[in-house]
């Protein structure tokens, strides 16, 4: 049997998808949650200096976004066609478009920049690309590609409390809501009950 570790840190972000992609799959995984001191001793053995980091049989694997399209294949969670797998990239390339310019406004060390940066993404930036995301969803009943469930979904749904607090848009529900459904969607299956109910709870 092949022995499955996954090691990050003990928030949802970016590897929350990938613990759901695997309780999905029915793979039993080491859920290995690592606090910011255990980091720089860690760091060194990870083959890119990042987390989340999968490890196989031994093996070590990084990005996420590449593991998650692993499982996806594995557990025949992609597209039918080259065109619909094209399209779920395409989406979680946008996706990831909009967390990365979260993440620098989040980790800017001037606050008067910060605060500068985030009044003109939420205003200029966020309600543009939001609402695109937030149409592509309802053209896909509630899934980020090809109309039907895909790993895509699940990358998204774990990381949503995470892009809600760095947004700082509580009212994300509220305000694209066809966002939310894709969160339901992969919440509500039945094969991620046993994770959700005895996952670690956390705000990102």
């Amino acid at each position: 049997m092949t022995k499955v570790e996954l090691t990050y840190f003990p928030v949802k972000a970016m590897g929350e998808g990938l613990r759901l992609l695997m309780s999905y799959g029915g793979q039993a995984f080491e859920d290995n949650r690592i606090n910011s001191t255990d980091w720089p001793t860690i760091k060194q053995s990870t083959p890119f200096g990042q987390l989340p980091m999968l490890t196989m049989n031994g093996k070590k694997y990084a990005q996420s976004i590449a593991i998650a399209r692993y499982f996806g294949r594995k557990y025949g969670l992609v597209g039918t066609t080259p065109e619909e797998d094209l399209e779920i990239d395409m989406t979680m390339d946008f996706i990831i478009e909009i967390r990365s310019k979260a993440i620098v406004v989040y980790f800017e060390t001037d606050e008067a920049i910060k605060k500068a940066k985030h009044e003109d993404y939420s205003k200029n930036v966020y309600p543009d690309m939001l609402g695109k995301l937030n149409d592509i969803v309802g053209r896909n009943n509630g899934h980020i590609a090809a109309g039907k469930l895909t790993w895509g979904d699940f990358v998204f749904a774990g990381m949503y409390d995470y892009l809600k607090v760095r947004l700082h848009m509580p009212d994300l529900d509220t305000k694209y809501p066809n966002l939310k459904k894709v969160v339901d969607n992969v919440y509500g299956l039945p094969q991620l009950k046993n994770y959700l109910a005895n996952a670690p709870k956390t705000e990102i």
